[in-house]
């Protein structure tokens, strides 16, 4: 449902602790990873990603010749299928973000042009999958403690219904109001895969948005602005930028590191992303992090 970017410097802007239980929840979709420093030690600029939400603040200074970013992309702006899994891999990054030294940046992005552009299909298409991933979802939930139900109408959720209207309000809203776009994409999230409600209808757009500390007044405005070309193109072209990363699914990592990329899939790929940018992988809920709330 949406795309993560992290860049890293020494004082990072984003939310410090991520989610830890039923209390708060992240996004869907693609990443994007961009190391610039550690405590450790101090990382040249990474490979700059210009399709990555917000625009990112340079690094303090220069440094050594290695730079590492990761990038997670979106979907066209066509019918979308909501997908469950999407939101792990940006909830472990928001837990990581200081453990790491990074900033998590989201983007929203929708999954069903990058399963068209691929030729891929939704694993509930497949009987074999479908059937497995009732079972793995509650495993997975229970892994990276993230409360995860499936919706009472599963089919309708993922082929029917889609997500397209609230990827379109959260790419307005990383363009009006960014320093949001974590909360409302976490409810969003919340509300289809833990509490089996709504994100097509306006009016759940707008509840998602005032629970994530948005005004009503506020919310309406940037709804009326998801039917403008600025924010159609906007999704479009991170959609079409994750396509040109060789995308076929999200959450899809790619990472820039000393002149290479690699292109991670899946929400169980963090501990690669964790050796690529040279970092300490401690699980999908860090003990550290468990220590300090």
């Amino acid at each position: 449902m949406s795309l993560c970017f992290l860049r890293g410097y020494s004082s990072p802007r984003c939310s410090s602790s991520g989610w830890r239980g039923p209390a708060t929840p992240v996004p869907a979709g693609s990443i994007g990873v961009r190391s610039m420093g550690s405590a450790r030690r101090r990382l040249g600029p990474g490979v700059r990603f210009q399709e990555c939400v917000e625009g990112c603040r340079a690094p303090r200074g220069p440094g050594p010749a290695r730079g590492a970013s990761a990038d997670r992309l979106p979907s066209p702006a066509l019918q979308s299928w909501p997908d469950p899994l999407a939101l792990l891999a940006p909830q472990v990054l928001c837990r990581y973000q200081k453990l790491w030294n990074v900033q998590l940046r989201l983007r929203p992005a929708l999954i069903a042009g990058i399963m068209k552009d691929s030729g891929n299909k939704p694993p509930a298409m497949l009987p074999r999958k479908g059937k497995y991933l009732r079972s793995d979802l509650r495993l997975q939930g229970e892994h990276f403690q993230v409360p995860i139900r499936f919706p009472k109408d599963f089919f309708s959720v993922i082929l029917e219904k889609g997500s397209v209207s609230a990827m379109r309000f959260l790419t307005a809203l990383s363009m009006q109001r960014p320093e949001l776009l974590e909360k409302v994409s976490r409810e969003l999230w919340m509300r289809v895969w833990s509490r089996d409600e709504d994100i097509t209808e306006p009016q759940s757009i707008l509840a998602a948005a005032e629970r994530a500390g948005m005004s009503a007044e506020d919310a309406r405005a940037l709804l009326e602005k998801t039917a403008t070309p600025q924010v159609k193109n906007q999704l479009m072209e991170t959609t079409e930028a994750a396509c040109r990363y060789g995308a076929f699914g999200l959450p899809v990592t790619v990472a820039h590191v000393d002149g290479q990329t690699h292109m991670l899939f899946g929400s169980d790929r963090m501990e690669l992303l964790a050796h690529l940018l040279g970092e300490k992988w401690m699980g999908p809920a860090p003990p550290v992090l468990s220590a300090r709330l």
